[in-house]
């Protein structure tokens, strides 16, 4: 019990905390062969949500593996601002493995993630100076019957390949919402997430509202 105990009280020390909120739209497209494609921007703000963080254009491909297993992969592009407000680009590509199964009336499913986060395309190489993250996300999703409501939670760590500090988990993100079929292509969805980092130099906890749209062609 100890041990599970210390990376939590580690984290804790010098710990600050703050209010976000992200806007997030998706487009979709089913290409009924397994395959399908998607593309989503996000917004987000911070410190208390009253200043620009970042924006982000994500590009992603799926391809069902069976009833059972799905593999993705995708690219994305960051506009991140510094304290003085200027802009900078920052690159993630990713590659994802999917496994779900129904448990009576509820979809869950598990992802395992492997991102890597580059600065400038010319430091594709600098393992030093960029991030390798390996990310697992355990989700459960119950849509009510009858309704157009459906309600979801999920939990995710971060661990981090190559770590200066060599303490390869650096974040927690716990999720809960849900979403409402406006019609069979579109939805809207709202979500709280408590994301807390640990093991690192003055943590960040964050409290976050998020307020999504998807859309499917």
């Amino acid at each position: 019990m100890l041990l599970f105990m210390l990376p939590a009280g580690d984290g804790l020390y010098g710990q600050r905390k703050d209010f976000q909120s992200w806007f997030e739209v998706e487009v979709e497209k089913d290409l009924k062969n397994g395959l399908d494609l998607s593309a989503e921007i996000e917004q987000r703000f911070e410190s208390n949500s009253t200043r620009y963080d970042r924006s982000l254009l994500t590009l992603a491909a799926g391809y069902d593996l069976g009833d059972y297993l799905k593999a993705s992969g995708g690219a994305r592009m960051l506009m991140v601002a510094d304290r003085e407000m200027n802009l900078h680009p920052r690159y993630r590509v990713h590659a994802d493995a999917t496994g779900s199964f129904k448990l009576l009336d509820a979809d869950l499913s598990l992802r395992v993630r492997f991102q890597y986060g580059f600065e400038e395309f010319i430091y594709f190489t600098d393992f030093i100076d960029n991030n390798f993250m390996s990310r697992v996300r355990f989700k459960g999703a119950y849509h009510i019957f009858g309704t157009r409501i459906g309600l979801f939670a999920s939990a995710e760590s971060w661990g981090m390949f190559q770590s200066r500090d060599g303490r390869f988990f650096k974040r927690m993100r716990y999720s809960a919402g849900g979403s409402y079929d406006v019609n069979f292509r579109s939805e809207f969805s709202l979500r709280y997430i408590l994301e807390d980092e640990f093991n690192q130099v003055n943590p960040l906890q964050s409290h976050i509202l998020v307020v999504g749209y998807a859309y499917s062609l």
